[in-house]
């Protein structure tokens, strides 16, 4: 959807009753009502998009009234803008770090990025697993280094074990907890143990768990291990504003670690200039305890609505701790994800090596959800459903 700037400043200006979420990322008509808030529907061509792990919600409150607030003249000063280095402070303090135990970029995917060019070559391989998160597998192949590429294990968890053989000599591990697109998560004790079992047998070998859906998870046992990051040299944690804090559009992510960690990766890769409205809304965002809370409950109550539907259906989920559920089809992802579109429901791509049987499915609101359960109804219901193969 187009937005004029007369039209963004009428939404978002001082005197403006209500912030129009789809324009940061909110979708639906439920965007956000859990909390009461007016959200304008944005006009996605009547498909219900559920592909991206965007969250359909959009930010909280406080973040909105953030960036009505910060639409002022100031916004014409300050290289770089004050309030990014409020935000670093405000991440350094909610972790217990330095502010040098933090960077900030634009997502967390130029941190990933510059990671794997900071601490990979072509006598240290990068390990990650398969299916995860890709751009640290993508930059790696572009880079033309080594790549060890660990399968999931029948319960489509990360193969621990595996991954801990791998890693000996390797210049970078991507592990990500709970992981994309699986929704399945390590609990913090069988993470920690990782984490010392590398750095034993390969201390030179850089650590990355990425905990970008961790606000999600619903297993207590699943814990950041961003203690280990001010403990160890070459472990760090990155997250990501893009889920739980509805910012996807406004693109926020961070990392936390050692300081000479977080300068070696900054020094590999341009990590994004983040801009003050952007700065203002994560601080906000990250402050507003009680919002997450909220999100993550509502979140919990789709996920559940979703994959019971599923089971209702014959076909199960694994266990997602995310904004996402990973089902077992039966079938082709492209043959269901085919047939979803044409009745306007955008669906997960392929994720090898299971894309003969699995798709991921993004959660949006239940209103999105109870349409999308209908249509993936009539498609596994229907006679000329393509067969497993």
């Amino acid at each position: 959807m187009s937005v004029s700037r007369r039209r963004f400043f009428h939404s978002i200006g001082a005197g403006s009753a209500v912030l129009s979420a789809d324009f940061f990322i909110g979708r639906g008509r439920e965007a956000m009502a859990f909390e009461g808030a007016e959200v304008q529907p944005p006009d996605d061509g009547g498909f219900i998009r559920i592909d991206s792990n965007e969250n359909a919600r959009g930010p909280g409150r406080s973040a909105l009234e953030a960036l009505r607030n910060g639409i002022t003249a100031r916004v014409g000063r300050g290289y770089p803008p004050d309030d990014v280095g409020d935000l670093s402070a405000t991440i350094a303090s909610t972790f217990g770090v330095e502010r040098t135990g933090v960077v900030v970029a634009t997502g967390s995917g130029p941190i990933l990025e510059a990671a794997t060019r900071a601490f990979c070559t072509m006598d240290k391989p990068l390990v990650t697993a398969a299916p995860t998160f890709t751009t640290c597998e993508q930059t790696a192949r572009r880079m033309g280094v080594p790549v060890k590429v660990i399968q999931v294990d029948r319960s489509l968890s990360l193969d621990v074990a595996a991954m801990t053989a791998a890693a000996k000599g390797a210049g970078l591990v991507f592990f990500c907890n709970p992981n994309n697109p699986t929704g399945t998560a390590h609990s913090g004790a069988t993470v920690e143990k990782f984490i010392r079992d590398v750095t034993a047998a390969s201390p030179g070998t850089a650590i990355l768990i990425d905990e970008a859906y961790i606000d999600y998870t619903h297993d207590p046992a699943v814990k950041t291990v961003v203690a280990l990051a001010k403990e160890l040299p070459g472990v760090f944690i990155t997250r990501s504003y893009s889920k739980a804090h509805g910012m996807a559009g406004l693109r926020l992510g961070y990392a936390v670690g050692q300081p000479d960690t977080l300068q070696t990766i900054s020094r590999a890769w341009g990590l994004g200039s983040i801009n003050t409205l952007t700065a203002a809304a994560g601080i906000a965002s990250l402050r507003d305890v009680k919002h997450m809370e909220e999100e993550r409950a509502e979140n919990a109550r789709i996920r559940d609505f979703t994959l019971q539907a599923f089971r209702d259906l014959g076909f199960e989920g694994t266990n997602a701790n995310t904004n996402h559920v990973f089902v077992d089809i039966k079938r082709p992802a492209k043959d269901f994800r085919d047939a979803c579109a044409a009745q306007k429901v955008r669906v997960g791509r392929d994720f090898p090596p299971f894309e003969k049987s699995h798709t991921r499915i993004s959660l949006g609101t239940m209103d999105e959800m109870k349409q999308a359960v209908a249509v993936f109804r009539r498609v596994l219901t229907a006679s000329t459903a393509s067969p497993a193969r």
